[in-house]
């Protein structure tokens, strides 16, 4: 088994690829992924894991170029999260109401997404 190659981000943005010891772009990192390497981003002084926002920004970068994800399904995502997420959703406030059916009289969230169109 490989271990994930990582990419370390620095201040100026630049993202250098630490197993070729040279500097890479969002587009070469797509196609990493494409051809099947684990890859791992991270910010050069503080080491925080920027792995989904980097491949988030090259989702929408390839979005921008052409468009393949539909709207109706862009929307889902928004309203119900990721599929995938590995993070169980946190808990609403304490003293909180519990969750309503959605009916009429079912308060607005306040959030994106929080009401219907008309």
């Amino acid at each position: 088994m490989t271990t994930a190659r990582t990419i370390k981000r620095y201040a100026n943005r630049k993202l250098y690829d630490t197993r070729d010891s040279r500097y890479v772009t969002l587009d070469h990192i797509a196609a990493m992924v494409r051809a099947g390497d684990d890859v791992r981003v991270v910010e050069n002084t503080t080491r925080a894991d920027l792995t989904t926002a980097t491949l988030a920004q090259i989702i929408f970068e390839e979005e921008k170029k052409t468009p393949r994800l539909s709207v109706a399904g862009l929307r889902k995502i928004i309203q119900g999260g990721m599929p995938a997420s590995s993070t169980p959703p946190a808990p609403p406030p304490a003293g909180s109401a519990p969750p309503t059916s959605g009916g009429p009289s079912a308060p607005s969230s306040g959030g994106l997404g929080g009401g219907t169109a008309a």
